[in-house]
């Protein structure tokens, strides 16, 4: 029979796992420093952008990475790990406004579809604008050409209706 401990650490190993797996991307950060009130605060900006941050053993976490060698090797100190459902760049955006505010925590590495993301490139990602600000600047660009070209037939049709008001100016006369 396996002791409470072994079957405590078995489960959370295979939560982790399943979360890892339902996950798009992630992000493996070190919050030395910060107080669970903030990591509170945290996690609850995260859950508005559908992601979710879990403190891990770095033993734990050692072995649910095991086939990702690279992220493996940043697991050192205390850690967490922030799985994004969804939007990467909205959770993103949340981890830096968190970071403004608390120099504490530091992003170490993502993961994104199998491809690793430096810490330069997850805060790139935190500056590309949202998704519906993007819908917002396409539609503008649609919509410019066509409002150019309804101004356009607009004012000549007040030029036709100018020249015809001369004409019957000048033929009262």
């Amino acid at each position: 029979m396996k002791k409470l401990g072994l079957l405590i650490k078995e489960e959370a190993e295979r939560i982790l796992k399943e979360r890892l797996e339902g996950s798009d991307s992630l992000l493996l950060v070190g919050y030395s420093g910060l107080s669970a009130s903030d990591l509170n605060v945290l996690r609850n900006s995260l859950s508005e952008v559908d992601s979710s941050l879990i403190v891990i053993k770095n033993s734990v976490g050692k072995r649910i990475l095991e086939s990702h060698q690279d992220l493996q090797s940043r697991i050192a100190g205390p850690c967490g790990l922030i799985f994004v459902r969804r939007d990467l760049i909205s959770t993103t955006r949340v981890v830096y406004e968190f970071v403004k505010k608390n120099a504490n925590l530091e992003v170490k590495v993502g993961f994104l579809k199998d491809r690793i993301i430096t810490e330069d490139e997850v805060k790139a990602l935190s500056k590309i604008p949202s998704l519906s600000a993007l819908h917002s600047q396409v539609v503008g660009g649609l919509k410019s050409p066509i409002t150019s070209i309804v101004f356009s037939l607009k004012q000549i049709l007040n030029k036709l209706v100018w020249v015809l008001g001369q004409i019957k100016v000048k033929g009262e006369r």
